[in-house]
């Protein structure tokens, strides 16, 4: 069943604040420590921060149940490096996995950024993180390894993907 999938606004950017908070303290319990998953959620989902991204131009989407509870996102941001998409962010509530959601939001960033003449779509996923197997059933591959120093003693480890149009 689709879900419903909506733009979000600066009034509606709590709920990414939100969907985080609750999707990493599960996604990330066994990779990394908890005062990382704290230090990483003040950094890159505090409002402030969002609103700065949005403001920027990046794209941010919301998906919905049936009853309209948002219960997951995406962040998309268009045109870098030339005719190139980065998927930033995307998650869903872990009572929510399962439903085809997470498909559905990546199947809808994927037509934002063919809709704006987008060349490919990257993404950063952590080495150990089990959605590496969801992006590569969706079609990325594995481009190359990256470690980002994120301040305060922690890194990312992660795999940049890349999807081709």
């Amino acid at each position: 069943m689709p879900h419903h999938i909506t733009i979000v606004s600066p009034k509606t950017l709590h709920y990414i604040t939100d969907i985080a908070a609750r999707t990493w303290k599960v996604a990330y319990k066994d990779i990394l420590s908890p005062e990382q998953i704290s230090y990483m959620l003040e950094e890159m989902y505090a409002p402030a921060v969002l609103l700065q991204r949005l403001e920027k131009g990046n794209l941010f989407y919301l998906i919905s149940d049936e009853l309209e509870a948002p219960m997951g996102f995406a962040e998309v941001e268009l045109n870098i490096n030339g005719a190139e998409a980065k998927l930033h962010k995307i998650y869903v509530l872990p009572e929510a996995q399962g439903k085809h959601m997470g498909l559905q939001l990546l199947n809808h960033i994927k037509s934002v950024a063919a809709a704006g003449a987008q060349t490919a779509l990257t993404l950063n996923v952590n080495r150990y993180n089990p959605a590496l197997n969801f992006y590569q059933k969706h079609g990325f591959t594995v481009l190359r390894e990256e470690d980002i120093n994120i301040g305060n003693g922690y890194y990312m480890n992660d795999y940049v993907m890349q999807y081709l149009f």
